[in-house]
């Protein structure tokens, strides 16, 4: 069955917003990733000065993920992002490593226990800090990135991500905050490579909140652990990528503009 593809009206702000994205691809991404930053840090504060007996993080992040959807749904780019029905998708097989490395290797030593409300608050916060960060970086600025080439789209999108992580400064050391960003940047290689392998956003999402939840309950140090998860991750998306581009079919992914979304 075909699916009809709503055209937005030439004259309407979004068809204003997708063709600047569409002329200038790596300013919008740049200038995207900027917002974000300012956003979240002003939400931060906000949610610091107003309700200082919640978790402030927590509320900014409820706030950033509310936003992530409205920005998905007024751009209509929910399934350009990647937020597509499993028909979609393609060589799914190859998320069985990625898996492997964020669920196998935590756990070689068993499973730290804590209370069920403690995890419950954990996946919660993972699974929206995932969705966010993942429906902009892998969804929205990779696509908009994607006429430039896969490995350029990657790489810029990947350093994006690290650079966006500058925000944790209003909550965590500068150092940490300096190794989130090295972290995000290989992080953001090995699943943009999955992302755009499997043609679809729901893995990365799902790895990307599994790695992060997978950290609390390790009984291996963390610190080291998520270096070599990323790290690995960051490896085998290079080997997809290579992979790929021998095949010839990386060029799929130009078809595929922002215009079109």
């Amino acid at each position: 069955m075909q699916t009809q593809t709503i055209v937005p009206s030439p004259h309407s702000p979004r068809a204003a917003v997708v063709s600047f994205f569409t002329a200038h691809p790596v300013l919008s991404s740049v200038f995207l990733s900027a917002a974000f930053i300012v956003i979240s840090t002003l939400s931060g504060l906000a949610a610091t000065k107003i309700l200082p007996q919640f978790q402030p993080e927590f509320v900014a992040l409820i706030t950033l993920s509310a936003l992530m959807a409205l920005t998905l749904s007024a751009l209509g780019w929910w399934k350009a992002a990647g937020f597509n029905v499993s028909a979609e998708w393609r060589d799914s097989r190859l998320t069985v490593i990625p898996f492997l490395i964020v669920l196998g290797l935590p756990f070689l030593m068993g499973i730290k226990t804590t209370d069920p409300g403690t995890f419950l608050y954990l996946a919660v916060a993972y699974a929206l800090t995932s969705f966010m960060e993942e429906g902009l970086m892998r969804g929205i600025i990779l696509h908009i990135l994607k006429p430039t080439g896969v490995t350029r789209s990657i790489i810029l999108s990947s350093l994006l991500f690290g650079l966006i992580h500058i925000g944790n400064l209003l909550y965590r050391n500068p150092f940490i905050v300096l190794a989130q960003i090295i972290g995000a940047f290989v992080h953001g290689i090995g699943l943009g490579a999955i992302r755009l392998r499997t043609n679809t956003i729901w893995f990365p999402v799902l790895l990307h909140a599994l790695h992060d939840l997978a950290l609390k309950y390790t009984n291996f140090p963390v610190i080291p652990l998520d270096v070599v998860q990323v790290t690995l991750l960051m490896l085998y998306g290079v080997y997809l990528l290579k992979d790929w581009k021998r095949a010839g079919k990386e060029a799929v992914i130009t078809a595929d503009t922002p215009a079109a979304g």
